[in-house]
């Protein structure tokens, strides 16, 4: 075959790209780690990074980054201070040869940031190129938040029932010390109140036996609407919670402060005896896999073997094409 036959071929390696909001505080990056220790456990053959889709939480590793020394001793690794934002890590990835590219949203909801990240990925999904066969990506697919989305293709009540069982063991510590269990989610004023409160009810239906409480740091219900409960029940003991990936600045500052404005302290402040548990939900294995599960669904969806690293993509229009000029 002459040189100018010759089949142009791309190399299609697979990633799984891990969208975190991110943290700034480093005892919460185990539930990170954790999340993604499981997915390499799962699927050890791909390739799987991290990004921060926080503008703000990069900003402090960029500055961190300055005087790494303190933060390395503290067990913080290289990945995390430099984690790239999501179109920084695409573009990484898709220079490496990756072009087929599964991201995996670790956020509880579709808020904010999960809706950026799909119009993120919707532009490059739109990518189109004069040759087929120089194309950035073969696909580039976005998963789902924990609580799920909207659209037919996947219930969100399932997705909801699905976080709910993997949070067993919460429900099981309150139960056995005859606590009522207060999560507290970092919220919304637009997005979140619907998907928190369908979560609550699952949860008192799923788990009768304990009073639960789902409120945010952001919308509704707050700390007045869960206080105004908790008082109306006469519930006695709390186990107290966030109700996010990581317990970082939020569970540090909102919710387990001593000050007088914090769930905690205003919580105690009525006479419930408060129990903080101060353990992102990423740290609990089986709430980790419900990310897991969904890179799998992903990816079944669009055809996609995992099992399979890589290959020399061939679009099979060229392939008809060079066929024809033999």
């Amino acid at each position: 075959m002459s040189q100018k036959n010759k089949i142009r071929r791309q190399i299609n390696k697979k990633a799984i790209l891990l969208a975190h909001f991110g943290t700034s505080y480093p005892v919460a990056l185990a539930s990170l780690e954790n999340i993604k220790k499981r997915v390499q456990e799962r699927f050890p053959g791909i390739e799987t990074r991290i990004c921060f889709t926080s503008n703000r939480i990069r900003n402090i590793w960029a500055t961190r980054r300055r005087k790494p020394d303190k933060w390395l001793e503290q067990g913080v690794s290289e990945e995390i201070m430099s984690a790239p934002g999501f179109l920084g890590a695409v573009g990484n990835l898709q220079n490496e040869n990756y072009r087929t590219i599964i991201v995996q949203p670790t956020h509880m909801y579709h808020g904010e940031q999960y809706e950026d990240l799909q119009s993120y990925v919707r532009a490059l999904q739109s990518i189109r190129t004069i040759k087929k066969a120089w194309a950035p990506f073969e696909t580039i697919m976005l998963s789902r938040p924990a609580l799920g989305t909207y659209g037919i293709e996947h219930d969100h009540t399932d997705d909801i029932t699905e976080v709910v069982g993997a949070l067993g063991v919460d429900f099981s510590r309150a139960e056995n010390k005859g606590s009522a269990v207060v999560y507290v989610g970092h919220g919304n004023d637009f997005f979140s109140s619907g998907a928190f409160l369908e979560a609550q009810k699952t949860m008192r239906d799923s788990y009768p036996g304990v009073k639960v409480y789902i409120g945010m740091v952001e919308g509704y219900p707050g700390i007045e609407e869960i206080v105004r409960e908790l008082g109306k029940d006469d519930v006695k003991q709390v186990l107290l919670k966030p109700f996010m990936i990581t317990a970082g600045d939020h569970a540090h500052n909102d919710i387990n402060n001593d000050g007088p404005e914090s769930w905690k302290s205003r919580i105690g402040s009525i006479g419930i005896h408060v129990d903080v548990s101060m353990e992102g939900l990423g740290s609990n294995d089986t709430f980790a896999d419900v990310f897991v599960k969904r890179i799998q669904e992903t990816a079944d969806e669009n055809g996609v073997d995992l099992q399979t690293a890589e290959k020399a993509a061939v679009p099979k229009q060229e392939e008809k094409e060079n066929r024809r000029r033999k």
